[in-house]
Parts: structure tokens; sequence; C-alpha cells
């Protein structure tokens, strides 16, 4: 090599490393040490990286329900360009330009873009704020309207605050970029989502242009976040390795690599890998990359309860489901009718080869909208069952009356819809295994790789009654509905050979593998008893006992949370030993079933009303409520409350080593003794007056406009004060309750009360 071919290497080094370094993080941050959030209310949205050029510059947390960080601003290279995105156009605007550190902030974006001494031409969008050209011509830019992104020659940088969807102008832009320009992003998100049409789908807010970003390794997500409190500021310093793809790999490519939550991976590491894998070729070397490092194969895992498969880290995790990925785009699952998931055949289950595929009439009587309890969203889709199973890898047509195809019905194959991904181990698919078609044509033909009981979604705002359907090629499921069939007709429909059975009454559906009804000799008098169970939740909820719709319990071979769930659409329960007593009508009778009693008890809590810490102790009312009306076995039904005298002693036990609020709350059974004590001396009289206070109130109210913590246990003391007439105050006060003196002057009216074992811990 000789001296002028040496000195040019140097310079092109220097001028790449110069280049590189133009929109990162030290110099776009230089002298900068906060920066803030727009004000409170006002959005901002995160970016991810989908590919190993990006670099994050500030970030916040999403909320304060989820402890993880966003990305707000992020920088890439595209050619010899650079793009600096930020989340929100509010930098841009007067309120947030008047602060110090976001013009010095856009003092150093110029620097950053300037390659000699001269005036920059900058271009900005002809919705730019007024305050943004001011800014921009005070730091001596020659700014211009960039028409339709119409950029002039030897345009330095581009500030663009709107999307852009014409693909021709991307294409230019694109160019420009490529070419040595400076694109600085400000999404439109905030804007979009502020002026969205409500009745149109999201689908039509998503922004064009990350398009032309993803080719940088640049996504613009639509996810909002807003600040924490008035002075908020984004965070400059911290960048977890969740945040960018290229630090993801680093770490998950170690034999030890670091530990993340299931929020980090959930809002981190998988929405990251998935946007990579969908702006990625399946051939590019950056999906190649991936596949060694999270040793993802062309089979697909198949986990089942004798062989479960480990997805305890990180890296497996994002293996098993970028496994699936990949192979569900290699066999066009989502197309193609025929299609059968191998693990289909161990859950759901499989129908026999020769079981007869029929044609049915089904009718259905529509049962939507609230009564009361934590219900969906009002435009919530509520299942309707038809007793019909449709097979793995099968055609099915559903001919509906043209009078419905404006109902917006839809059609649902399966009910186990829960992610699994953040378990440790699976012992079944750990996707959503539902498939779901809209009913806009006369005839709509439905299939799914797995197989499922047929559901029609209907509207809960829906004004239908009934509706009536035709399923083609369906197979018959066991299903009973109380007082529409009757035992002479269960002897044959239990033989129906679907592998799912649905026993139904107007207030519940139980949803439970077809084994476990074969033994089964009177559903009538079972679902009788699992209508007084309800009917007892609805008297202490104050609700009515006829139900606009009914409550499901759904068996699933793995329950993605605790040992049982509840949400506002079902509750889900292991297939076990609690799913036999579940079925048992002496079973129920003599032993009760706690765990099923108690998820129901969830499902009738005044949400909204009742104070945090009584999550999982109000519920248990409910739960002892039905042991004692319905099962006639009085309140001590459980080992945490096993008689009268345990109860007296773990309220000693409390007493007498230091209590406060803090161990009340975390002492689910502790905290319970209180309501005993209650219900011992007054009764559930007094549970249900106080229950009348709450309900007259209407709970759904408040889902949005929270009471504050202090005022709902306020409202708690209050109310059941009123409702036994006696001022608890020196009660709450032993039980270290924190009531406010406002509070405890309302129940001055009314006689102190307090149980007998607590007036040795009376104030002296």
């Amino acid at each position: 090599m000789n001296l002028k071919t040496a000195l040019l290497s140097i310079l092109v080094c220097f001028a790449t490393q110069s280049f590189a370094q133009k929109f990162q993080k030290s110099a776009l941050l230089k002298g900068i040490n906060t920066l803030p959030m727009p004000d409170t209310g006002k959005f901002v949205s995160a970016f991810f990286s989908t590919n190993e050029e990006p670099h994050t510059v500030a970030t916040h947390l999403l909320s304060s329900q989820v402890d993880v960080l966003a990305t707000v601003m992020m920088s890439s290279t595209l050619g010899k360009g650079q793009i600096f995105a930020i989340g929100s156009s509010e930098y841009f605007e007067s309120k947030l330009l008047s602060d110090q550190n976001v013009q010095k902030l856009l003092k150093n974006i110029i620097q950053a873009a300037s390659t000699q001494p001269k005036k920059l031409k900058v271009a900005v969008t002809k919705t730019a704020d007024a305050a943004l050209i001011n800014a921009l011509k005070a730091n001596k830019a020659k700014v211009y309207i960039a028409n339709a992104n119409k950029l002039q020659p030897k345009t330095d940088i581009y500030f663009l605050t709107n999307d852009v969807k014409d693909t021709t102008q991307l294409k230019v832009l694109e160019k420009y970029i490529a070419g040595g320009g400076n694109l600085v992003y400000a999404s439109p998100y905030p804007y979009i989502f502020k002026h969205r049409n409500p009745n149109k789908s999201y689908i039509n807010d998503l922004i064009k242009i990350n398009a032309l970003l993803s080719k940088a390794g640049i996504f613009n997500a639509y996810t909002l976040f807003t600040a924490e409190h008035a002075k908020d500021s984004l965070t400059l310093t911290k960048e977890p390795f969740y945040l960018l793809l290229k630090n993801i790999l680093s770490e998950l490519a170690k034999s030890s690599p670091k530990a993340t939550t299931p929020t980090e991976y959930a809002y981190g590491i998988e929405p990251t890998l998935d946007l990579t894998f969908s702006n990625n070729a399946d051939t590019s070397r950056m999906i190649g990359k991936i596949k060694s490092i999270l040793s993802i194969s062309d089979s697909l895992p198949i986990p089942t309860l004798k062989n479960p498969i480990d997805i305890s880290t990180a890296a497996k995790k994002a293996g098993y489901q970028f496994s699936k990925y990949l192979f569900d785009k290699s066999h066009n699952t989502k197309k193609s009718p025929y299609f059968i998931y191998p693990e289909s055949k161990s859950f759901p289950g499989e129908v026999p080869k020769n079981a007869k595929r029929s044609t049915e009439i089904i009718d259905m009587a529509v049962k939507v909208g609230s009564q009361g309890l934590a219900d969906p969203y009002p435009n919530y889709f509520r299942l309707h069952s038809t007793g019909v199973y449709v097979p793995a890898g099968e055609k099915v047509s559903i001919v509906i009356d043209p009078k419905y195809k404006t109902q917006y019905l839809k059609a649902q194959i399966g009910i186990h819809n829960d992610d699994l991904k953040h378990m440790d181990n699976l012992v079944r698919s750990g996707f959503d295994l539902t498939r779901s078609f809209e009913l806009e044509k006369d005839t709509t033909t439905v299939f799914s790789p797995y197989g499922g009981l047929l559901y029609i979604r209907i509207p809960d705002s829906s004004s239908l009654q009934s509706i009536s359907i035709i399923a083609n090629g369906v197979v018959k499921a066991p299903y009973y509905k109380l007082e529409k069939n009757n035992l002479t007709e269960w002897a044959s429909i239990k033989n129906n050979p679907a592998p799912w059975t649905e026993l139904a009454t107007d207030k519940i559906i139980l949803t439970v593998p077809t084994y476990r009804i074969k033994t089964l000799e009177n559903p009538e008098s079972l679902l009788k008893l699992w209508d007084e169970i309800m009917d007892a939740d609805a008297d202490l909820a104050i609700i009515s006992r006829t139900r606009t719709h009914p409550e499901r319990i759904i068996i699933d071979n793995q329950v993605a949370y605790g040992y049982m769930f509840t949400v506002w659409d079902k509750i889900v329960a292991p297939n076990d030993e609690s799913c036999e007593w579940m079925l048992n009508e002496k079973i129920l009778k003599e032993k009760g079933s706690w765990g099923h009693f108690h998820e129901l008890g969830h499902r009738h809590q005044f949400w909204g009303l009742d104070m945090d810490e009584v999550s999982e102790v109000t519920t248990n009312l409910y739960t002892m409520y039905v042991y004692d009306k319905v099962l006639k076995k009085g309140l001590y039904n459980h080992d945490g409350i096993a008689n009268r005298d345990e109860v007296k002693k773990k309220v000693i036990n409390y007493l007498q080593n230091e209590p406060n609020f803090e161990k009340w709350e975390k002492e689910p059974f502790t905290a319970l003794c209180m309501y005993i004590q209650i219900i011992e001396h007054f009764g559930w009289e007094s549970m249900i007056k106080a229950n009348k206070i709450y309900r007259e109130m209407d709970p759904r109210k408040y889902y949005e406009n929270q009471l504050s913590n202090e005022q709902r246990i306020d409202l708690w003391f209050t109310s059941i004060s009123k409702a036994t007439h006696s001022n608890l105050s020196s009660f709450f006060e032993i039980w270290k309750i924190p009531v406010s003196k406002k509070a405890k002057t309302e129940a001055e009216k009314y006689k102190t009360w307090i149980p007998e074992e607590f007036s040795a811990y009376l104030p002296q």
C-alpha cells in the first residue's frame, strides 16, 4: 500500500465514522441532562427496532402498572443518511419548544446534520408549527415547506410530523435519506388517536411510513402512553437490554443470560422479535442469525402432558414462539382449511374419523348485556353455544338469514384462547387455539387447524332476541341445556362423539372434556344445584337472579394464571380432581368446591368500589355464603377458617404480633376474620345491607373514574356502620384499618360495637 492509498483509507474511515455518529445519542444529548414529557393527558408513542442498526436515545416508563421502559426517541442509519425518530410532534410545537432543553436538542440536531460551515437548508411539512419554523430560523437555517413531501435539491434536514401514505413519495423520501439526507420524524400517532373515528377499526389508523422506517430498523408502534405527573421527564441514561434487538440477541446468545420478568418479555423482547420477523425476509441474514441463536428448527415442538416443553428462559420462550411463526408461514396455516396441527390430537383432542358429519339447524336465544357485574366493554362479542363441533382441518359452512348480515355476527371455533408463553413449561400448545370469522355473507366457510366447539359471537349491545343458523359438516357435541333437554335425551346426548361437552343453564355453562361426563347420570339435578349456587351469589351481590347472560367455567389442561383464574368473560379451572368434584352433585353437597365458588365470587365482587386490599377477601364472602345458604354447612369450610376457635386464634395472633394495615392486607384469611366477626354478630343481613348501598351507587360508574383507595376504605366503613347501626370506629382501629376523621364522625350517631374478644385491646 502506498502513502496515497493509506491516507485515502484513513480519510474513508474517518468519513464513515463521522457519518455514523451524526445522530448518535452522545451528539443529540450533548449538554442535556433532562428532557420533558408532554403535558399529562397528551400521548407519546413507542419505537421498536427491527434490525441491529438503531440506537435508543430516550425512554420512559410504559405505565405505572407496567414496570418496563419504552423507547420514545430512537436514531438509525439508512444508506448514507440518518433518521432521528421522536414519539410525538409535541416536541416541535410551542409548549415544549419553550423548554431550554428541547431548544438544545433542536440545536444539537442541526449541528449533528452539519457537514460544513454553511446555512442549512431545512424542509418542514405544511402542518409544521410556527414555533418550529421560528426556532429553526433562529438557528440560522433556511426553512421551506415541502408540499407533498417534495424536497428541494441539497436539503440537509427534513422535519416530518405526519404520515406518508403515497408509495411514490415514500420511494422519493427513501432515496433522499439513502443519498445522505437527514430525516427527523415526529410520530403523528398521538394526533391520529386523539382525532380517530371510534366507529372504525384501529387498523385504519396504522401509519404507512413504517414501510420506510423499518428499512432503517425503526418501527413506530401504535403503543401510546402519557406522563405520570405534571413535571415528568424522559429517562436519558437507563437503557435495559430488552429495548434493542442487537442487545436482546447479544443477551440471549449467552450461556447464562440475564433473568427477565414476564413484563419485560411481553412488552420488550416479544414485540421486538415479532416485528423483526415480520419486517425481514425469512432468508435474510438477520432472520438466519436469530434462528441460530434461538435454536429454531424446521420442526414444530409438540408439548403434551406426558412430554412437557421447557420455556423457562427468554431464549426458550422466543425459540418456541418463533418456531411456530415460521412453521405457520411455511405451511400457510391461516389460509389452509385442511391443515391440522399435530398437537391438536392431544389438546383439544381429535374427533373420531368415523364420527358422523351432519347438517344442523341451530336456534339460539340471544343472551347479551350487562347484569351489573364487571362485564366486558360495550362492543364485546359474547359467546353463544351451538352444541356442535368443528373437526380440525375440515371445512364447515355456516348459513345465516340475510337479515343477520348487518348484525356483526362472528363464528368462533374453540374456546381455549389463553396465551401461555409466560409459563415456565407447557403441557399443551401455548397459543390461542381459537379461530374467528365474520358472518357477513349468506354462507361463510369456517375452519380451524385445532378444531373446537362452534360458537356464535354476538355484540353485547345487540337488540336481537334470537337467531337461527344452519351449520354443514359439523359433529354433534354432548350439549345439555337445563329445561330444554331431559334425562331421556341425555342417554343419547352423552354419546355424541365430540371431545368437548357443555352443560348449560341460563345462569352458568360448564365446558368440560367429554370423557368427564361419561358416568354422569343426572345432569338435570347437578345443574339445578349450580343454579342455586348462582342465585346465592346474585342475592349477595344484589343483582337479579334472572341473568342477562350465563357465566362460564372452562376446563383447561393448563391454566394460564394460578390454580384457577377469573376474568370478565370466563373462569378457567384445571382438568384435575376439582373438575370431577364440579360435576359430582353428591360431592358438591358433601364437600362443596371452594376453588370454583371462590372464582365465582370474583365475578360478583364490587370492582371499582372495594378497597384495593380485599380482592382476595370479599370474594370469599360469596364462597362462605354458598356453603352456608346453599349447602347448609355454616361459615367454616376451609383450613384457613376451620372453626370459630381457629378464627379467634388467628385474630389474637394478628393482634399480638405488631398488627398493621400492610400485614392485614397480605393475609387474606386473617382479613376475612374481620368480616366473619361482623357476620357472627349481625348475620348475613349486615353484608346484604352494605352491598345494597354499593349496588345503588352502580360500581360500573367507577371503573374508569375511580375513587381513591382512601375513599373506598371510608365507603366500606360508613356502609357497614350504617348496615349494622353501629359505630365501628374502635373495631376498625383495633384491626388497624385507616379510616378518615370525616367518616368516623358519620358513625358517631350509632352505638359503639366491638366483639367481646377485642375488649382487652381498647385504648386505655
